[in-house]
């Protein structure tokens, strides 16, 4: 079994997860500063403020789910590499 592979496989989970973190992050940090502006005008003028606070509630959760969705998948990748690291160590020491 080729353990660079899954070094790749666990280092790439890594970066895509910590990716999406950024992103989900920055998410919640728009909505946050956008919080006190949380009224907006519908197209015949009218102020529909209740509607844009409850988006901006699901808008705030989807984004704090994905920030720990992203979560689980940088730790899951960093298993693969510890794994991957054990194997390592495992084959060095039957090598040797």
């Amino acid at each position: 079994m080729a353990v660079n592979p899954l070094m790749e496989i666990g280092i790439s989970g890594v970066q895509r997860g910590l990716n999406g973190m950024r992103t989900a992050a920055q998410d919640v940090a728009k909505l946050s500063l956008n919080n006190g502006n949380a009224k907006s005008m519908s197209p015949d003028g009218q102020s529909s403020g209740a509607d844009s606070s409850a988006k901006n509630v699901s808008d705030a959760t989807e984004a704090i789910i994905d920030l720990q969705s992203h979560k689980r998948q940088v730790q899951a990748s960093t298993k693969v590499i510890e794994t991957a690291d054990q194997l390592l160590g495992f084959l060095l020491d039957v090598k040797a």
